[in-house]
């Protein structure tokens, strides 16, 4: 009785809820007790095991995103990525330690510009889309990464193009995340390939936003997103919030994007006068379109890219499984990793020595080492394994190494490998 209290109360949150669920838990309880004689119990199991999780990748992004500091979720309704919405919305609370305000808006277009604006205040924000979304939303993506504003996509992507397969699985948008935008500007892309790694990527997705003032793309897909599955609990002990270089209180003639420096200080609407604009614009945030101005500007921002590419290091950026002297080297990323693992015991049994280049982030790109292994082993022992017609992720891999992985196994049924 105690630990189904407790259960029905963590699970919903608002009293009425929390009433109606208990009273139909009791009809249940009393109709056991009639046709069994006593109520059932489930005993705690015997076996020793360290503390697990069952979750689905929604979930586990949601609760990752509580733990970072989230304080503002912005979403229209879509498959798949509204579930994570959802289940923050179950444990919304507006104020208090882990208080998220979700907001569900009219559509798209109003679902970043909302994040983008409570980013502005200084709250952790996001938004949790797919691929039909996504679309709507890379003209406000544009306005975060000309105004440096830092905000996280959580990108789950579908079966496309156009309505495509809501309820199926892919990988088609990876080059639209890397590259989607009228104009350049910097950005993130991380993609994760299980639940754990869904997690602490998450996590990671904010501490890159606000150290580096730029928008993150945080890849996952309706595979994902849907499975239920079980990892050890998450270690908390090690995670940190990294807001990155913020305004201190009391500056005089405070300069938004101040050209002294790449990251400039980072103040919330409020803490002093500030101007921002879709257009190029001076270090203050006023409008201006003069050519030296803009080559400052610009430069100022994209010089973000060689930061990004000196301090994350590289091997955050990719995961490396099986043998040091492969016959094959599969090349993949997100949810191809589980398919890809059980791959190489399945080789292995065989004779065949196989392993797994696990692409963990496209910006940064892991160029070092891919390039090594290609060079030990020989480019034509690589094989692409994706969701996608095109093997989006080797042409990356071309564009940044120019190594041409020349085998692939696709899939783009919607169902996984």
């Amino acid at each position: 009785e105690e630990d189904l209290d407790y259960s029905l109360k963590r699970r919903f949150v608002r009293e009425d809820l929390y009433r109606h669920n208990r009273a139909m838990a009791n009809i249940v309880i009393e109709a056991v007790k009639g046709q069994f004689g006593s109520e059932l119990k489930l005993d705690k199991s015997s076996v020793k095991v360290p503390g697990v999780l069952v979750a689905s990748g929604n979930d586990i992004i949601a609760m990752a995103k509580t733990v970072a500091g989230v304080r503002f979720q912005a979403y229209y309704p879509i498959t798949p990525a509204a579930d994570e919405s959802f289940t923050l919305e179950e444990y919304e609370a507006l104020s208090g330690e882990g208080s998220i305000v979700v907001f569900q808006t009219e559509d798209e277009l109003a679902a970043i510009n909302a994040a983008i604006g409570a980013a502005l205040t200084g709250a952790r924000s996001s938004v949790a889309t797919s691929g039909p979304g996504f679309d709507l939303m890379v003209e406000g993506l544009g306005w975060a990464g000309q105004n440096e504003v830092p905000v996280v996509v959580t990108y789950y992507q579908r079966g496309g193009p156009s309505t495509g397969q809501p309820t199926r699985g892919g990988q088609s948008d990876l080059l639209s995340s890397v590259f989607a935008s009228h104009g350049e500007y910097p950005r993130i892309v991380l993609a994760s390939g299980d639940h754990e790694e869904t997690f602490y990527d998450a996590i990671d997705a904010f501490n890159y936003a606000e150290t580096y003032q730029v928008p993150v793309i945080h890849l996952v897909d309706k595979f994902l997103a849907n499975t239920i599955a079980t990892i050890p609990l998450p270690n908390l002990d090690g995670i940190r919030i990294v807001r990155g270089n913020l305004a201190p209180k009391g500056l005089s003639g405070y300069k938004r994007f101040d050209l002294s420096s790449v990251i400039s200080p980072r103040a919330f609407l409020g803490d002093y006068v500030m101007w921002y604009s879709g257009d190029e614009h001076d270090e203050y945030g006023h409008i201006d379109e003069d050519p030296i101005n803009r080559i400052r500007m610009f430069d100022k921002r994209m010089k973000k890219l060689d930061m990004i590419e000196k301090e994350i290091p590289e091997e955050r950026r990719y995961s490396y499984f099986g043998s040091e002297r492969p016959d094959i080297v599969m090349v993949g990323w997100g949810f191809v990793k589980g398919a890809a693992l059980k791959a190489i015991e399945e080789l292995n049994g065989e004779g065949i020595k196989a392993s797994y280049y696990h692409i963990r982030m496209f910006i940064p790109f892991p160029r070092e080492s891919i390039t090594k292994i290609a060079r030990e082993v020989g480019v034509d022992k690589l094989v692409a394994v994706e969701h996608n017609y095109q093997a989006q992720a080797s042409r990356l891999v071309a564009m940044n190494t120019g190594i041409t992985i020349g085998k692939s196994v696709v899939k783009y049924t919607g169902r996984p490998i």
